[in-house]
């Protein structure tokens, strides 16, 4: 009888053990929010104008400010089984790493998922390309992510047709075609 208890009590010991370990090895190694600063696009395009170059560049800090306003559209359209706490993107060329803090109930966890991103029609495209939460890999399926989507059509005046998207690194470049001086008026009337 005593033998029984003893061995039930050495099992729920390490059952809380390895609980407790699971939750301290997936818990995230660094804090990150979700807040984010709306880009000045008409800065931006004020530089263009009097630059005269129809080529505008977002730096990886604006890529990071862009992408967390749509993570925050995105997680508000989309039932997921876990809460995202905080983000933060980093671009390499046409691959965007996102570092996550998120909470499962009252498990907090830090994951990394890859994207590839594509540019169609004024419209970026980012695929989930994989997820790991410490050096353990989960498809992305399996946890319910699916593409997002950010239309910079939805952020440039309508007189602004973009041509072309690149990703050269640690920036986006986007290449437009304008009439500068109809943009200009654009601009002086806004």
């Amino acid at each position: 009888m005593k033998k029984g208890r003893l061995i039930i009590g050495s099992i729920i010991i390490l059952l809380v053990v390895l609980i407790t370990a699971i939750v301290l090895y997936i818990r995230p190694s660094r804090t990150l929010d979700m807040n984010y600063s709306e880009l000045n696009w008409k800065n931006k395009l004020v530089e263009m104008v009097e630059s005269r170059n129809t080529e505008l560049t977002l730096t990886e800090s604006d890529v990071n400010n862009l992408l967390k306003k749509g993570l925050t559209e995105y997680v508000a359209e989309h039932d997921l089984p876990f809460q995202i706490i905080g983000a933060d993107f980093k671009l390499n060329g046409n691959q965007i790493i996102a570092n996550m803090n998120g909470a499962w109930g009252l498990v907090n966890f830090g994951a990394t998922a890859k994207y590839s991103v594509e540019y169609a029609d004024g419209t970026l495209l980012l695929n989930p390309s994989s997820v790991e939460v410490r050096n353990i890999s989960i498809s992305p399926e399996r946890i319910g992510l699916e593409a997002m989507t950010i239309h910079l059509t939805d952020y440039i005046p309508k007189l602004v047709t973009i041509n072309e998207v690149n990703f050269p690194g640690k920036a986006i470049q986007i290449k437009f075609t304008l009439d500068l001086l109809e943009l200009f008026n654009y601009l002086q009337s806004s």
